[in-house]
């Protein structure tokens, strides 16, 4: 019988991903989102998560109230050998935040370390497409740098 061998890299794995390095921990993530100069709410947003691997893997999506706050959401956090750079003892699970809202230029957070019991918070400022302008190409991207 031959053994079964998984790539934990390829994004279609996510879920054996977690699955193979074993975790009760979660962590959670807080997004509010408002605009970039009134510092307005805003409503209805989309706030998406996503594994950071090869490529985006939604984990889950949620929308803003009237405060702009996305409810808090609560991810699985575990210890990968694999990154040389992480310790057993500073457990962290990559992420990215996708964050939507008609005529507001699309948002995108690149690399959020998600930390056991820890609740890490996000402002995200939206910026109104002109309009006049065509649908945009563009999105405003932020890398986390490694701890």
């Amino acid at each position: 019988m031959n053994a079964k061998h998984f790539n934990v890299h390829k994004p279609y794995k996510v879920h054996n991903l977690l699955n193979l390095m074993p975790t009760t921990e979660t962590g959670s993530i807080k997004v509010k989102v408002i605009t970039e100069f009134e510092n307005i709410p805003l409503e209805n947003s989309t706030v998406t998560i996503y594994a950071s691997l090869d490529e985006l893997i939604p984990i889950e999506t949620v929308t803003t109230d009237v405060n702009g706050d996305a409810p808090i959401i609560e991810i699985p956090v575990a210890y990968n050998p694999n990154i040389t750079e992480m310790d057993p003892e500073y457990p962290y699970t990559d992420y990215n935040i996708r964050v939507m809202h008609e005529n507001y230029y699309p948002v995108l957070i690149y690399d959020i370390q998600v930390f056991p019991n820890i609740t890490t918070n996000f402002i995200v400022h939206m910026n109104r497409i002109p309009a006049n302008a065509p649908y945009p190409r563009k999105e405003r991207t932020t890398t986390i740098p490694r701890i």
